[in-house]
């Protein structure tokens, strides 16, 4: 949040099994956070790679690297279309 109340993203990523580990990994530098769900890995996917652009990408984020797909998925990014 800046000093205005608005919620400032600063890192954006998505769980494909255990939410609970993933969040706890990232809660000490990121004690807040909004979620959605997605109703399936693939929109998962796609959510997380349109919000990384939506969001500044490398530039304003503090992702270091285009959200990645799941080892066994073919799927490109919507946004961008990596992993052509």
């Amino acid at each position: 949040m800046n000093d205005k109340g608005v919620f400032i993203v600063k890192y954006v990523g998505r769980a494909d099994s255990d939410l609970n580990s993933r969040l706890k990994k990232h809660i000490e530098k990121h004690p807040k956070f909004k979620y959605s769900y997605a109703t399936s890995p693939k929109a998962a996917f796609e959510k997380e790679c349109k919000n990384f652009h939506d969001f500044g990408e490398t530039a304003s984020l503090e992702n270091s690297i285009h959200p990645d797909r799941p080892a066994e998925a073919s799927w490109k990014c919507p946004e961008c279309n990596n992993f052509e």
